[in-house]
């Protein structure tokens, strides 16, 4: 009987053990599984901050669709989108690293690569050639504006540059007055007013001068007679995107997200000006939904990736060094300033 109490002494003690044992590992367990939670807690994805800059105008209108829906926003990235009035306000944020992706002029992505020793990479064509001649009377050709005063903005900038180039192949270098206001406006307003024969206006504002008049027309397409007096090797190449070219070598799935919906967005306004326009008036690209709706047909909005436009653009910059070479930068950009995707 003794025996008998013994044992059973001896087994109650070990189920105690067992028992403790098992309470401290479930205990520990729960510790475990507590502190995990904490750790995965204190390891949650810390959004990276993508800011999108581009100029109010056509260089922006073809990602509006991306602007508006603030697209590729997610718990890895906060997409902030902005269009500024004038390059140089966006221009030393992109040197400093606080702009990751810009649509910009075409010799201003020159520029920049160069100011920034290939920091800045050229990522796509955006928008061509946006430049026009209208007046009252209808030509034909450049021919045709021998003699006679033509209004224009942008003295000591690409326009110049353009016109030059295209006045000289056809021999017509100090046969055409080119007369440099200040600004677009105001060639508009010269035009409407009867102060000079013809105007050389970029989109919108051609638009603009041909709805408040019904006398002013576009008579030439400055895209067309640039295609020719470059013997189709260069277009006239007005805006792109850029990016950073560290944030891009750090982010290719985001870059390739970021192109596809770009493209999605050009097809969208191009085939949907009326919606687009819509879009571009309440974003405040262009605060005239009218005026654009009209005007998206010949902004020459596309999307054509750097690989594929490489060739024109490089023409098309060389064009505008052999005029001056201060307008992109002071040399032409080496093969680093394509990305690759």
């Amino acid at each position: 009987m003794k025996k008998v109490s013994t044992i059973v002494s001896l087994a109650l003690a070990l189920c105690l053990i067992f028992t403790a044992c098992a309470t401290t590992s479930n205990d520990q367990n729960q510790n475990n599984s507590e502190q995990n939670g904490v750790n995965n807690e204190n390891k949650q994805v810390v959004q990276q901050t993508v800011n999108v800059v581009g100029l109010k105008g056509p260089t922006s209108i073809g990602m509006i669709k991306m602007i508006d829906e603030k697209a590729l926003n997610s718990d890895s990235y906060k997409v902030d989108y902005q269009t500024v009035g004038a390059a140089d306000l966006l221009t030393g944020k992109l040197i400093n690293n606080e702009i990751q992706i810009a649509a910009v002029p075409t010799n201003l992505a020159a520029v920049l690569y160069n100011k920034t020793k290939g920091k800045i990479q050229y990522l796509a064509q955006n928008t061509l050639g946006v430049l026009y001649v209208v007046g009252k009377e209808d030509i034909t050709s450049l021919a045709d504006l021998e003699g006679k005063k033509v209004a224009i903005s942008g003295k000591g900038l690409v326009p110049e540059y353009v016109m030059n180039f295209m006045l000289e192949k056809k021999g017509l270098t100090d046969k055409v007055v080119l007369d440099y206001l200040p600004d677009h406006a105001t060639v508009a307003q010269a035009i409407l007013a009867g102060d000079v024969d013809y105007a050389i206006l970029p989109q919108p504002f051609v638009t603009k001068v041909t709805m408040n008049s019904e006398n002013v027309k576009i008579v030439i397409d400055l895209n067309k007679v640039w295609e020719e007096a470059s013997n189709g090797e260069s277009v006239l190449s007005m805006g792109c995107l850029v990016v950073n070219k560290e944030f891009a070598a750090n982010n290719k799935q985001f870059m390739k997200d970021f192109m596809t919906s770009y493209e999605e967005s050009v097809n969208f306004v191009n085939a949907n000006p009326k919606d687009a326009s819509v879009l571009v008036e309440e974003n405040e690209v262009i605060t005239n939904a009218k005026l654009v709706e009209k005007a998206i047909p010949n902004c020459s909005i596309v999307y054509k990736s750097a690989s594929d436009a490489k060739s024109e653009i490089n023409a098309f910059l060389n064009i505008l060094f052999e005029s001056n070479n201060a307008s992109i930068g002071g040399k032409l950009p080496g093969e680093d300033f394509y990305y690759e995707d």
